[in-house]
């Protein structure tokens, strides 16, 4: 038997080394290209809103904008993602944030105890008090005025059971949107409307109601965008997405955005 030439063996060992390398090498980089498509795909969220709700989130000229639509759009681009909204009636938002079909939910959401047990919170980016508009000839000066009187209140919102906690002798109203408790104070079928101030102030302002606001707050809520809680997907969201909204904060964005919206800065006292 003739011997194997030991150069030739030496190639062999050193070709077989440099496929193994390669197999590797090529291993590697498609994982690397894997992994960023995963990321890639991670890229847009999806936010609802029910785009009736302003100045907050609402539609004009057919495009959503608001102060809530514009914080988040602003927040989401410093942190790298592109928002899908999605829009429908405030309770169905939650419930599809509730059944992963949404990542949060922007649109005036206040931080309440019930919401705190349930969800995981951004940073806040809003705080608000609730308060009462009233027709601008009426006697009503104070929330105390309003004893023995009826206020249409939307039935899910806390601004309705924060204005039920602080005086038992209000009467209520409640309707299913937050639209119908306007038009139902321009109607006259109620004395008052409740809301947060930042909104009855613009809603005043823009469309130029005959109404005003009562002095005294029957609470203070911060606004901000909830996630579901022990949720892998919604950590890696607000792990970016809340140093982008401290940006907004430093750069003075929630300061402009705010005056636009409001007429004044909303957001001075944010900690």
């Amino acid at each position: 038997m003739k011997k194997r030439n030991p150069i030739i063996s030496v190639i062999i060992v050193v070709v077989l080394i440099a496929i193994v390398a390669v197999g590797g090498l090529i291993y590697q980089t498609n994982n690397h290209k894997n992994e960023a498509k995963e990321d890639t795909k991670q890229k847009v969220l999806k936010i609802g809103a029910t785009g009736t709700s302003f100045p907050t989130a609402y539609k004009s000229k057919g495009k959503l904008v608001g102060f809530d639509v514009d914080v988040i759009n602003a927040a989401a681009k410093k942190a790298g993602y592109k928002v899908q909204w999605v829009t429908g009636e405030f309770d169905g938002l939650l419930g599809q944030l509730d059944n992963n079909k949404l990542d949060t939910v922007a649109n005036d959401v206040a931080i309440t105890p019930e919401r705190k047990a349930k969800y995981k919170f951004s940073n806040i980016y809003n705080k608000e008090e609730t308060t009462v508009a009233v027709n601008k000839d009426s006697d009503y000066n104070t929330l105390n005025d309003l004893e023995g009187k009826t206020i249409a209140g939307a039935s899910a919102s806390n601004n309705t059971k924060n204005l039920q906690d602080y005086n038992s002798k209000i009467k209520f109203k409640l309707y299913d949107a937050r639209d119908v408790t306007f038009q139902a104070l321009l109607a006259g079928h109620v004395d008052g409307v409740v809301n947060t101030r930042n909104n009855l102030e613009a809603l005043i302002k823009a469309k130029n109601y005959p109404w005003k606001v009562v002095k005294g707050s029957a609470a203070t809520v911060n606004i901000a965008l909830p996630f579901r809680k022990d949720d892998s997907e919604s950590a890696k969201i607000l792990k970016k997405l809340n140093p982008a909204i401290n940006k907004l904060k430093e750069d003075r964005t929630l300061k402009k955005l705010s005056e636009k919206y409001f007429g004044y800065d909303a957001t001075a006292d944010l900690k």
